[in-house]
């Protein structure tokens, strides 16, 4: 009911049938097929990565340089400074890199950026600080990248400059000692996917000789850094969310120990979903109510009940995060013009910390691109989201004649501009968008599949597959001809429990924001299947995707 059309795959009835010869069940077969993955041999392949295959740290540009500037800084005692940024990847990357320093002997300090104050990326008076500060040598961690001014800065106050960072590159890199980034142009390394928590990761490596001590000590935070940032679930980020997500569910790091107890979460395994809707969002939520140094000191804690406190703390910011959401989200949308090509909107008193999130929302509820600026003073600071193919960082780089500064990827951006060019870009964005249409709202769907294949054995066969998330999403399917026999409201009336017959047997569907019980006849029904976990127990279910009558 809520997509104009289902695309539902073509079968391909000889792989997935080989795969089921060799022991996959169906759905896992035909998950299997639709992700690339043919014959039995190859799905061997996928499932038994181990760390050997992680690429050679040195592959990254900039890294040997980096590594020596490092080495020779402990050998001098100097003072170092990391510098990241106020997501969950930046977190849990200057927290990575702080314990891998400090394990040198180096003494540290850091600086998060206050997201109202400060904005997004390298601030000039901050990096001016830390040079007060004693920091010969500043390592940025998730940012920099686009920093030309601030790290010609800082190299006229004496430090030097190592930026680790994963973001898009412009075409002139900043003067820096170091830029390792596995983005930049001519980059040999095979992945470019790493998550800043990523990079930092590898730099950890190299500086060990090897990835068996920061793999054991930091997966943990790399794979809460990488699903939190949403990268993708392939090539090397598959095995290091992999193996993070179990060292997770027995993590010696107190503070992700306190925060899994505080958020229900430390009975059972850990999943890619705790950590991406459950954990990542609450260390989010500190950088985006202008608190990001309580997420890095959580992550950093040593002592259990210090944990604990910060772990209440952080919940607790994470409820005011919701209530300022809901509270720009409403004024947002009573601003936007539904026939704008593009929602470029702005106002006073708006925290720049929910200006991306009420972006995302939005941008799902237009279905075109929204800018969200929050006007302090005569300066404007905002987050861009994106949808189809457009390319934020290119448009941004088309309207940089406007901008004080920008950056990001594709599909997320951040921008900031004087107040009294706000106008004009404003049109100049419009402009830039008015080409684009409505996409037509498509749901692909990955195979059609038949009552039996809906086993519990069935549902936890296809969980072996995960992690899913980006670039490895998890299945849609679609069952024909299922009557609806119950109904039953949950979340006070916004969601509904339901029960299907499919021709003799029952199946449990839960449809989170779905229009409720369905009136009678029979339906095709689109969905993903999950396990939920409850008070120890395990219920594999439907969760429907689209509900729609007659013929798929």
């Amino acid at each position: 009911m809520g997509y104009d059309r289902w695309d539902v795959a073509l079968p391909d009835g000889d792989a997935a049938a080989a795969l089921e010869r060799a022991g996959y069940r169906p759905l896992a077969a035909r998950t299997l097929v639709r992700r690339g993955i043919l014959s039995p041999e190859e799905a061997g392949t996928f499932f038994r990565m181990t760390p050997g295959q992680l690429h050679d740290p040195f592959l990254l540009p900039d890294m040997r340089p980096a590594v020596e500037r490092l080495r020779l800084a402990a050998e001098r005692g100097e003072t170092v400074a990391v510098y990241g940024d106020y997501d969950a990847d930046g977190v849990t990357a200057t927290a990575l890199m702080l314990k891998t320093l400090r394990g040198m002997g180096l003494d540290c300090i850091w600086h998060i950026p206050d997201r109202e104050r400060e904005g997004y990326g390298l601030n000039g008076e901050a990096v001016e600080e830390l040079c007060r500060q004693g920091a010969s040598l500043i390592v940025t961690v998730d940012t920099g990248v686009t920093a030309h001014k601030e790290i010609g800065a800082a190299k006229r106050l004496g430090a030097d400059v190592i930026v680790t960072d994963h973001h898009e590159c412009r075409d002139t890199l900043p003067d820096a000692l170091a830029v390792v980034n596995p983005r930049r142009a001519g980059s040999a390394y095979p992945f470019a996917g790493l998550a800043g928590v990523g990079v930092a990761f590898k730099l950890a490596c190299a500086l060990a000789g090897g990835w068996r001590d920061p793999l054991i000590r930091y997966a943990d935070l790399v794979a809460l850094g990488t699903v939190a940032d949403v990268m993708p679930v392939t090539g090397e980020n598959r095995l290091l969310i992999t193996q993070g997500l179990r060292a997770m569910a027995v993590t010696g790091n107190p503070g992700l120990r306190a925060l899994l107890r505080e958020t229900g979460q430390d009975a059972g395994p850990v999943t890619a979903d705790t950590a991406a809707f459950i954990l990542g969002p609450r260390v989010n939520a500190a950088g985006r109510v202008g608190r990001a140094g309580a997420a890095l000191k959580l992550l950093l804690a040593e002592d259990p009940a210090e944990a604990e406190e910060l772990a209440r703390a952080l919940c607790e910011l994470n409820t005011l995060r919701q209530s300022r959401e809901n509270e720009v989200l409403a004024q947002a949308a009573a601003m936007a013009e539904s026939a704008a090509p593009a929602l470029v909107l702005a106002r006073e008193g708006w925290p720049a910390g929910i200006a991306g999130i009420v972006a995302a929302r939005l941008a799902e509820q237009y279905e075109r691109p929204v800018f969200i600026g929050c006007i302090d003073g005569d300066t404007v600071r905002g987050s861009a989201r994106g949808t189809g193919d457009i390319c934020l960082t290119e448009m941004l780089s088309g309207l940089s004649p406007l901008l004080e500064g920008y950056g990001g990827h594709g599909q997320a951006a951040g921008f900031s501009l004087r107040r009294d060019n706000f106008e004009t870009f404003r049109q100049a964005v419009e402009k830039a968008c008015a080409p684009l249409r409505r996409a037509e709202a498509v749901l692909e769907v990955d195979a059609e599949v038949r009552p039996e294949w809906l086993g519990a054995d069935d549902l936890r066969g296809l969980e072996e597959l995960a992690p899913f998330g980006a670039g490895f999403p998890r299945p849609v399917f679609a069952l024909r001809g299922v009557t609806a026999v119950s109904a039953a409201p949950m979340g006070g009336g916004k969601h509904w429990k339901l029960v299907f017959d499919c021709g003799g047997g029952k199946l449990d569907a839960v449809w989170f924001n779905g229009s409720g019980s369905l009136p009678p006849g029979r339906f095709d029904i689109a969905f993903r299947t999950e396990v939920n976990r409850f008070r120890g127990q395990e219920q594999p279910r439907l969760r429907l995707a689209d509900v729609r009558e007659g013929g798929v």
